[in-house]
């Protein structure tokens, strides 16, 4: 009789040993909630800037970067204003900003690693212009557009906080531009042109989700929590 106690303990525990040892299973990234990556925790960027030296944490100057690369002429609209009393909500612009945000990241950490992963990586090995990052918070709190913009992109961050682009297991450098390939932002070319920042957004308003986006401009790649 003493046995009956101790198995009706493992039985109601199982579940909790499911819960904390089984990884979930994230599928294709399309309605799951992401988990938080810990990023942040394992380095910092230096930034020189024309005042000074400046050090970001990744997740925030993932913000900054999507904030400078955005094409100037796109205007983003609150997300309440998506929110109609209908059961599901679907945000394009927030698909298109999420998107960016995991290829900003992908790239910050692919040349990271590439630096042997140091606690301070140096921002000029991303081969990226400063461009003033201390004065997005400056400009948004005397420019209403900008202030929506930047609220929209830390919603988007957030949103996918951690992930990454993986291909065969590692994370990779994820090219992007503008108008077109011969304005690529970053150097290295990847196996695909690259995601194209006007294109991502129509695509988005098409009705693809952000993983649906990346698969489209990387092809076989997967979206993951950064461990």
């Amino acid at each position: 009789m003493k046995k009956i106690p101790r198995l009706v303990a493992f039985v109601v525990c199982l579940p909790l040993i499911g819960t904390v040892f089984v990884k979930p299973d994230k599928g294709a990234w399309k309605t799951e909630e992401s988990e938080e990556g810990g990023i942040d925790e394992r380095f910092v960027i230096r930034v020189e800037e024309d005042i000074g030296s400046f050090v970001f944490q990744p997740e925030q100057l993932t913000e900054f970067l999507m904030y400078k690369a955005i094409p100037e002429d796109m205007v983003f609209s609150s997300s309440e204003n998506y929110i109609a009393g209908a059961d599901t909500v679907w945000d394009p612009e927030q698909e298109y900003l999420k998107a960016l945000a995991i290829v900003c990241r992908s790239n910050l950490v692919a040349v990271w690693e590439a630096e042997q992963c140091p606690e301070v990586l140096e921002y000029e090995k991303m081969h990226f212009a400063a461009n003033y990052f201390y004065r997005i918070h400056t400009q948004a709190a005397s420019d209403s557009e900008a202030l929506v913009k930047i609220n929209e992109i830390e919603r988007a961050v957030e949103a996918v906080k951690g992930a990454v682009i993986t291909k065969d297991g590692n994370v990779i450098t994820a090219p992007f531009f503008t108008t077109s390939p011969a304005g690529m932002l970053v150097s290295e070319a990847g196996d695909q042109v690259g995601f194209s920042l006007n294109y991502a957004y129509v695509l988005a308003a098409q009705g693809m989700d952000f993983y649906e986006i990346l698969k489209y401009f990387y092809g076989d790649i997967r979206v993951n929590i950064y461990e």
